[in-house]
């Protein structure tokens, strides 16, 4: 109850001072945690919402470029001494996250080398991450991609079932609606899916993976290869 996979890692005591130290805090469908290039005042552990990491470029919409959930931790970067936010963060997934002060949360890694540690790792993770996510949406169509976003999103959700639009959707995986709308219309007829007023809902989760292009068991191993 109340877990973040990172925070689980550490050493007991490690644990409860981080959770004194921070709040738990509810996170709302499409909320922006926090924009680019301005001051990191917070992380955030997820618990069982999720974050999508999301970037600009001009005058176009942002783009996802990673997703967060139990399994990290939004603003990491600033144990590397970084004081502003690379990217921006909007919330994905209604549920909830520990919110902690960053020089709480500086104080604290100065205090553990454990934390310090894992906080190092999951940053290897996400570099290695967000290199693939490039990858990933240069090469691999919009119905593959589709299928490892909806794969990645239950895996946070921790439920078959969770809030999401399509219009969100193609916001987050830069691509025009009617292309999100056509490949989920596939899959909703073909068993996959179902969905209705904003509620998708997996329904074969193992066809799914068939469908998803290589990016999502990759991201898996990334992680695993690390985090343990």
């Amino acid at each position: 109850m109340n877990k973040n996979s990172l925070i689980n890692l550490l050493p007991k005591r490690t644990q409860e001072l981080v959770r004194s130290k921070s709040e738990l805090i509810e996170l709302k469908l499409s909320e922006v945690i926090c924009l680019a290039d301005k001051p990191i005042s917070y992380l955030y552990f997820p618990v069982d919402g999720f974050i999508s990491i999301v970037q600009r470029a001009d005058e176009y919409p942002p783009l996802e470029i990673g997703m967060i959930g139990r399994e990290g931790v939004l603003g990491a970067e600033i144990v590397l001494g970084i004081t502003e936010n690379p990217f921006g963060a909007i919330v994905q997934g209604n549920g909830s996250a520990w919110k902690i002060n960053a020089n709480d949360f500086l104080i604290e890694t100065k205090n553990s080398p454990e934390l310090k540690t894992i906080i190092d790792l999951y940053l290897a993770v996400r570099i290695r991450q967000l290199a693939l996510s490039a990858t990933c949406e240069h090469f691999h169509e919009i119905k593959p991609r589709l299928a490892k976003w909806l794969l990645m999103s239950q895996d946070r959700a921790e439920s078959p079932t969770f809030l999401m639009t399509h219009e969100f959707i193609a916001l987050m995986l830069g691509v025009r609606r009617v292309g999100v709308t056509t490949a989920a219309a596939d899959f909703k007829r073909r068993g996959l899916i179902e969905y209705h007023r904003g509620v998708m809902k997996v329904l074969n989760r193992s066809e799914l993976k068939t469908e998803a292009c290589s990016c999502y068991q990759r991201n898996r191993k990334i992680y695993s290869s690390l985090i343990r």
